[in-house]
C-alpha cells in the first residue's frame, strides 16, 4: 500500500527563478532568421529540430492546419510539439508549395521572445511588413510554440487574426480544457483543436522497422471488436486478427519492440528529461492556470500514479496521505488530467466516487518516478507496473477512437471479483478488459463472464504477455503485443 514516506520521497522544491529576470532584448531579424532557416535555404530540413519520422494521427494534424484558420494543439512538456509543428511547416512549403517566406515558427518558450505585451502581435507584424511574400495567392502561415508563456495570447491571436484575412495561426498549449480561446472563437471562423499524447506503440514499431502492417489491417481489429461487443458476432473480429497474423513476418521482433517501447525506444529521451518535463509542468506551466498552496503535492500525486497504477485507492485515505481535503485532491487529479500527466479511472456505474485508480499517461514516467532502470532487465513488478500503465494509455486512445472525445475508460469492482478495465463502444456497449494474471481468486474468463451476467453483455477481452491469439463467443484472448498494435 502506498505510504506517507513514499509520497514525501516525491515532494520537491523547484529553484528555478524567474526566467524573464534575465532576458535582453534582441533585433527581430536576426533572431528569426535563425529560427526560421528556411526563409533562407527553402528546406525546413535543414533545420536543427526537424525529425522526418510522422506520427501514425500525423495526418490529421497537417489536415487542420490547412483547413482551418487557427488550430491549437496541446500536450504536456515533452510530447513532441515543437517537432510536430517544424513537420508541419516542412510540409506546407514541400507539399502544398507555399512560399518557405510565409512560413513562420515562432518559439515563445524561448526566453528572448518574450519581451513585451504584445510579444504575438509585433512578431506577426514584423512577419508580414519584411517576410511574408503577400503579393502571392498562398497563405501566411504563423506556428506559435509554447503560445501560453506570454499574456493575453488569445487576445493577440485575434487581434492578429483579424488584421490579416488570409492568415493562419497554429499554437502549441499544454492544456486545452484551462487555456481560454473564446476571444478566437467569437471571430465565428475556422476553428480546431487537437491532442498530442506520447507515441504509441504503432508508431514506434513502425519507426523501428519491426513491422510493415498497414494501417487499415490493424484498424479492422478496432472495428470488429467493437461489432463482437454490440452483436455477439465475433466472425469480424476473428478475420481481423487472423490477417495480423498473417502480415506479421517477424512476430518475435514485435514482442521485444513491447519491452523497447516501455523503454522509450526511438524517443530519444531518457528518464531524466521526462522528469525534468514534469517539474517544467508542474512548477512553470500548471501556476499560469491555477494557483494551489503547495504544487509539490501534485508532483507526489503522479509518483503515486507511477507506484501504484491499477491499484483501488480510497478518496479518503489519498487525501490523507496527501494532507489534503477531499474537494482539494480533486481539483489535483482534474488539473493533471487537464495536462495529459495523468488520468484517473473510476468504478464503472458508480456516481459517488469513493476510490480511484490512478494512471500516468507516459510510461517513461514509471521508471522516472520510481527509479526502474528502463535499459536494464525488468523485473516482474517493474514490467507489471508499465504493461498496466501503457494499456490503460491505449484504452483511452481507442476509446476516442469509439466515441471522438475524451471517453472514460473505467474499472469494476464487486466482492471479490474484478474487471481491470471497461470502455464502450460507440453504441454504449461495455467491454471489459483483463489483463491474465492480475486476479488472485478468478481467471480471466470468469471475470469476464460475471461482469457479462451483472451489466447484460456479451463480450470481453483477456491480454496476456504470452498467449496465443484466440477469438471465441464471448471472450477474444489477444497477446499484448496484438492489442497494442492495432490501437
Amino acid at each position: 500500500m502506498y505510504s506517507k514516506e513514499a509520497v514525501e520521497e516525491h515532494r520537491i522544491e523547484y529553484v528555478g527563478g524567474d526566467t524573464n529576470s534575465t532576458m535582453q532584448v534582441s533585433e527581430f531579424g536576426s533572431d528569426y532568421k535563425q529560427q526560421n532557416p528556411w526563409w533562407e535555404t527553402g528546406d525546413v530540413a535543414k533545420s536543427s529540430r526537424y525529425y522526418e519520422d510522422r506520427r501514425s494521427d500525423y495526418q490529421y494534424k497537417i489536415e487542420r492546419v490547412r483547413s482551418n484558420r487557427f488550430v491549437a494543439l496541446a500536450g504536456a512538456s515533452g510530447s513532441g510539439k515543437t517537432t510536430i509543428l517544424h513537420q508541419i511547416a516542412h510540409d506546407l512549403i514541400a507539399e502544398d508549395e507555399v512560399p518557405p517566406e510565409n512560413v513562420m515558427y515562432l518559439p515563445l518558450g524561448d526566453p528572448r521572445f518574450q519581451v513585451g505585451a504584445k510579444v504575438i502581435q509585433d512578431a506577426v507584424d514584423e512577419f508580414a511588413t519584411y517576410y511574408w511574400r503577400r503579393n502571392s495567392d498562398t497563405r501566411g502561415y504563423v506556428l506559435v510554440d509554447d503560445a501560453h508563456a506570454t499574456g493575453s495570447w488569445n487576445e493577440q491571436v485575434r487581434a492578429c487574426l483579424q488584421n490579416y484575412a488570409d492568415l493562419t495561426v497554429a499554437v502549441t498549449l499544454p492544456t486545452l480544457n484551462r487555456a481560454d480561446a473564446e476571444p478566437i472563437k467569437e471571430l465565428e471562423m475556422e476553428s480546431s483543436s487537437d491532442l498530442l499524447l506520447p507515441p504509441k506503440f504503432y508508431d514506434v514499431i513502425a519507426e523501428s522497422g519491426n513491422t510493415d502492417v498497414e494501417k487499415g489491417v490493424v484498424r479492422s481489429v478496432r472495428d470488429g471488436l467493437s461489432s463482437a461487443a454490440d452483436t455477439g458476432q465475433v466472425s469480424e473480429l476473428r478475420n481481423a486478427v487472423d490477417d495480423i497474423e498473417s502480415s506479421v513476418e517477424n512476430i518475435s521482433g514485435i514482442k521485444r519492440g513491447v519491452l523497447d517501447y516501455f523503454g522509450g525506444a526511438t524517443r530519444d529521451v531518457d528518464t531524466d528529461e521526462v522528469r525534468r518535463n514534469l517539474e517544467l509542468t508542474v512548477y512553470r506551466d500548471i501556476p499560469r492556470y491555477q494557483q494551489f498552496e503547495d504544487r509539490s503535492d501534485l508532483h507526489a500525486l503522479c509518483a503515486v500514479a507511477a507506484m501504484y497504477p491499477g491499484q483501488t485507492l480510497g478518496l479518503k485515505d489519498l487525501s490523507e496521505i496527501l494532507d489534503c481535503d477531499r474537494r482539494t485532491l480533486q481539483r489535483y487529479i482534474d488539473i493533471l488530467e487537464d495536462f495529459f500527466i495523468l488520468t484517473p479511472s473510476y468504478q464503472y456505474q458508480y456516481k459517488r466516487r469513493r476510490s480511484v485508480r490512478l494512471y500516468v499517461r507516459d510510461p517513461l514516467l514509471v521508471g522516472a518516478l520510481t527509479d526502474i532502470d528502463l535499459e536494464g532487465l525488468l523485473n516482474s513488478e517493474a514490467e507489471t507496473r508499465l504493461m498496466k500503465t501503457v494499456v490503460f494509455d491505449h484504452l483511452k486512445r481507442l476509446a476516442f477512437y469509439y466515441h471522438r472525445s475524451n471517453a472514460a475508460v473505467r474499472f469494476w469492482e464487486s466482492g471479490t471479483e474484478s474487471i481491470d478495465f471497461v470502455i464502450e463502444t460507440g453504441q454504449g456497449t461495455p467491454i471489459p478488459i483483463v489483463l491474465a494474471g492480475t486476479g488472485e481468486r478468478e481467471s480471466s474468463h470468469d471475470r469476464i463472464d460475471s461482469f457479462c451476467k451483472e451489466h447484460e453483455c456479451e463480450f470481453g477481452v483477456a491480454i496476456g504477455r504470452d498467449v496465443n491469439p484466440s477469438v471465441n463467443e464471448g471472450v477474444a484472448t489477444l497477446p499484448l503485443w496484438m492489442f497494442l498494435l492495432f490501437i
